[in-house]
């Protein structure tokens, strides 16, 4: 279906928003330029206070417009307020990467050999760049298939060809910054305030991979999906081995998430205090609006962020399987006991047996997999490490 628009006032309020924001932010930056004789670019002063404050923008503007699509708040169209601030915020976000990372002869030099100029750009900065590049080119896209064949809902959100292309443009581009740090040796060593850029960098990659797992996230999924009870009570799956194969599925895909998104960071940086609880609130700050659920799911996040970081002392001593062990873990049991809670106070029954097998709430698996998932998702993560921090080659001394 074509978009409609109708009497929508859409046609206005995109324009308004979309270059209303750019007018202010245009504004902004040309006072900070007149202050400061120029803006920062790449490894300047005040260049991580730009950046972070122009992708807080960016991300921002997706949660504003993945909670518009899960509360059916959308129009059948592109123009709408929530895409104005989510691409203007991207458009912001990637002029200024390109201003920070092109050579001296800025956009003139890009226009009259743009491949060369791409080419020319060091290995750390590509990653950010490409990623501004696809999110633009899958943006304009995105146009074209909302007007010719409508807005998608529910799951299909996750799999139109130009959504895939602006998540993974947005993932790229927003750690683009934690990419161009990665080649600096001193990077990251002075603190809290040195990582706070790298660390929103991969939480905010987190955040957007997470809208495309969104459906296979223990935490995010309705209890009904996941949970056995006998005769469907209390909603749940009728058969016993559904429920637990996709509670299974979820954990599987959460610990790889989990294990992926913090050794990407832990690989290259010692994490400084209040790091890690930085990456853990921004993947809470996803799945609360992913869930589209109240403010409960925000308190549970927080909660395995704050775990996370008290979690940091053993990687710091040296510990650092038992610590990705207890990280992956300890999301599970987060996750567990926020469902037990959550129970209906109807529930009065908490456990069970069928033949030898004792079940127990809130999911309805046996004993076994109640305990069993727990332990599984702490080996995804000690697997995880291994693969990622394999143990150094030592050289053989000759005799």
């Amino acid at each position: 279906m074509a978009g409609d628009h109708g009497a929508s006032a859409y046609l206005f309020t995109f324009p308004v928003v979309f270059f209303g924001s750019l007018v202010l932010a245009g504004l902004a930056a040309f006072l900070a330029h007149k202050r400061m004789g120029k803006l920062p670019r790449v490894g300047e002063a005040r260049y991580n206070v730009f950046v972070l404050l122009l992708g807080l923008w960016c991300l921002a503007g997706l949660l504003i417009d993945a909670t518009a699509h899960l509360s059916g708040v959308v129009d059948d169209t592109f123009f709408t307020e929530w895409h104005a601030l989510w691409y203007s915020g991207a458009t912001a976000y990637g002029a200024y990467i390109f201003y920070a990372v092109l050579p001296e002869g800025g956009i003139a030099e890009l226009v009259r050999r743009p491949f060369g100029v791409l080419g020319d750009i060091a290995p750390q900065h590509r990653a950010g760049v490409w990623g501004i590049i696809i999110f633009g080119a899958a943006g304009f896209g995105d146009m074209i298939w909302h007007e010719l064949l409508g807005v998608e809902t529910s799951l299909d959100i996750l799999l139109s060809p130009t959504h895939i292309g602006l998540f993974a443009g947005l993932a790229l581009s927003v750690s683009g910054p934690m990419w161009s740090a990665w080649a600096d040796e001193k990077s990251g060593t002075e603190g809290f305030t040195s990582q706070l850029l790298l660390a929103f960098g991969v939480g905010a990659a987190w955040t957007v991979l997470l809208i495309l797992t969104r459906f296979s996230h223990l935490w995010i999924a309705p209890l009904e999906q996941v949970c056995y009870a006998p005769k469907g009570a209390l909603g749940c799956e009728s058969r016993y081995e559904d429920a637990l194969q996709m509670g299974l599925n979820m954990v599987y895909v959460q610990a790889m998430m989990t294990a992926g998104a913090l050794l990407l960071f832990l690989r290259r940086w010692q994490p400084a205090r209040g790091t890690l609880l930085l990456i853990g609130a921004l993947h809470a700050v996803g799945v609360w609006v992913y869930a589209n659920s109240g403010p409960a799911m925000l308190v549970q996040g927080l909660i395995w962020a704050v775990i996370l970081e008290g979690l940091r002392g053993l990687w710091m001593s040296g510990h650092r399987h038992v610590f990705m062990a207890l990280a992956t873990a300890s999301q599970v049991v987060v996750g567990i006991v926020a469902a037990l809670l959550a129970l209906p106070k109807t529930a009065t029954v908490r456990t069970w047996m069928e033949g030898t097998d004792l079940h127990l709430v809130p999911y309805g698996w046996s004993v076994h997999a109640t305990f069993g998932v727990v332990v599984l998702a702490a080996f995804i993560g000690v697997i995880a490490t291994s693969i990622v921090m394999p143990p150094d080659v030592v050289e053989a001394h000759e005799a």
